[in-house]
């Protein structure tokens, strides 16, 4: 720690500009994280939404339906079945049109089909129930929106595909540029480096400094960086309480058996994210001084 300290003093303005890089490289890493977590968690969600709606004969048999309802829960596809009957249909409609007695007048139970509301666990299952219900002889009537299910899928795919891209862009640039940044700390040492090397001082000797100066900026950056993430997301979280109002827990990537929830952010979720921080800075800290450091120790 002494060594470090010293580091610090000798070069103040390029220890200040490596601790700034990594501040900010690690405050927007843990944005990115914690709003692509926000977004798979809101995506998972949106997911299970779109359904299937398989509508019955109205002649057919209660115990029918319920079977070909056990045969899908069985493929292990499905978040959730809703089984929809002739009474309860006509409940439903019933408040719809309450204000047109006349609409109410001219139906009865027997006139309205059973049904079933199908949610998979994934838009894509969602086809392969469509075509199995299609297929079966009580059915009168699938309705499934395979357009806008198509769309989501894709537009998905794509969110997931550009915050791991820009997740993993934001890691090289803070590597290229706190390397950039302690190369020129160690090419002012450059002479002393030397020195060491003839006076037969072995690579670790040499590098440890400079590592440990990496790692250190590294776990001081990362923690900076999550108190004040955490100040502003205090501030503002009145107003997402707000603004997300009747939104479900969101859980990290099924995560939730660990009590891993983004929204509202649970405790392991928020330590998760402070270890994940700081293990990421001590990381490029690390990676970037050694490789810097490999350049003038051979």
């Amino acid at each position: 720690m002494r060594d470090v300290i010293n580091s610090i003093k000798r070069a103040p303005y390029q220890s200040l500009g490596s601790f700034l890089i990594l501040f900010f490289t690690l405050f927007l890493a843990l944005f990115f994280f914690n709003m692509t977590s926000f977004f798979y968690g809101i995506l998972s969600y949106v997911e299970t939404r779109p359904q299937v709606i398989a509508y019955f004969d109205a002649k057919t048999e209660e115990k029918s339906i319920l079977s070909i309802k056990t045969a899908i829960e069985k493929t292990g596809k499905t978040a959730s079945i809703n089984y929809v009957s002739q009474q309860e249909a006509l409940k439903i409609y019933r408040d719809l049109n309450k204000d047109n007695p006349l609409l109410l007048e001219m139906v009865s139970a027997n006139f309205l089909p059973a049904s079933l509301e199908v949610y998979a666990k994934k838009p894509a299952y969602l086809s392969e129930i469509a075509t199995y219900l299609k297929s079966q002889d009580t059915v009168e009537e699938v309705n499934f929106q395979k357009t806008i299910v198509d769309k989501l899928v894709t537009l998905t795919t794509i969110l997931r595909r550009v915050s791991t891209g820009l997740f993993l862009f934001l890691m090289l640039i803070s590597i290229i540029v706190l390397i950039t940044t302690t190369a020129f700390k160690i090419s002012v040492k450059r002479d002393e480096i030397e020195v060491l090397q003839l006076i037969g001082a072995s690579k670790w000797y040499i590098r440890k400094p400079f590592i440990a100066e990496g790692v250190f900026f590294g776990f001081f950056s990362g923690t900076v960086a999550f108190a004040l993430f955490m100040v502003i997301f205090l501030y503002f979280q009145p107003f997402l309480t707000s603004y997300l109002a009747g939104i479900p827990k969101l859980p990290l990537y099924n995560l939730a058996s660990l009590n891993m929830f983004v929204y509202p952010p649970s405790l392991e979720f928020i330590l998760l994210s402070y270890v994940l921080t700081i293990f990421f800075g001590m990381s490029i800290g690390f990676v970037g001084n050694y490789l810097s450091t490999s350049k003038y120790i051979r």
